[in-house]
């Protein structure tokens, strides 16, 4: 693991940003799998302003949306599938169509995971990963609700942590979570990837990193699992880190 503590939030995203950067110029075709939320607000801005810019660099590139409100419309302003269609918009708007696959949360399950493993296959498997972390009460990674996913599950329909559920709010409406279900890669497939990329920041996420980064549990925290990826890259801020140790 590869530890990053920035002095805030902005240098967080910039760091985060390098990590993505490097991949792309690597291997300008890789496939990133992509999460939202809070966290990952300010790191889309940094690749829309450079996809503007920079629209050879990213032409090639190919995204995955990794989890789901199950039973959303893609149009919904609390489906994930819309949050990062507006907040990439300029990336998406570069990229082939054959290059993108976004969750549809109306769709039937089975043909969303079927689809999903048929876009990796093809691409060779995911070569990053971008992740968050669920609070101390449910320190999950994507859709993995701790207490009820295994490090052998797989693309799948989870019931959402009840918390999880009455929190994910449109930023505007405040309008609650219709829905208590969600579909998630699994622990599984995210061990899988190539490379992994862990943000976090703020001091509600410092227990989260405690828990996940002192050894697996997975019955504990979901996101623990990530001790046993073969290159994980963690970035958080002071306030978020407190608790972490640089090996």
């Amino acid at each position: 693991m590869k530890l990053f503590i920035a002095k805030n939030i902005k240098n967080g995203d910039k760091k985060a940003f390098e990590v993505i950067k490097k991949q792309v110029l690597g291997k300008p075709d890789s496939l990133i799998g992509l999460a939202v939320g809070k966290t990952t607000d300010g790191l889309h801005k940094l690749i829309s302003k450079d996809a503007i810019k920079n629209k050879k660099r990213w032409s090639s590139l190919k995204i995955f949306q990794i989890d789901e409100n199950l039973g959303l419309n893609p149009n919904d302003p609390l489906s994930f599938n819309f949050e990062i269609r507006r907040e990439l918009k300029s990336l998406i708007k570069i990229l082939s169509k054959k290059n993108i696959f976004l969750i549809d949360g109306k769709e039937n399950p089975r043909l969303t995971i079927s689809k999903g493993y048929n876009f990796i296959k093809k691409n060779n498997g995911m070569d990053l990963i971008i992740l968050g972390i669920g609070p101390e009460y449910d320190p999950h990674i994507a859709y993995n609700t701790t207490g009820k996913s295994t490090l052998n599950s797989r693309f799948r329909v989870v019931d959402l942590h009840p918390k999880i559920a009455s929190k994910i709010k449109v930023r505007k409406g405040k309008r609650p979570l219709a829905t208590m279900k969600g579909i998630t890669l699994g622990i599984k497939d995210i061990l899988e990837t190539k490379k992994a990329l862990l943000i976090a920041y703020g001091k509600e996420k410092a227990t989260s990193l405690k828990i996940a980064f002192k050894k697996v549990d997975i019955k504990r925290a979901s996101a623990s699992a990530l001790l046993l990826h073969k290159d994980l890259v963690l970035i958080v801020d002071k306030e978020s880190g407190k608790y972490l140790k640089i090996n």
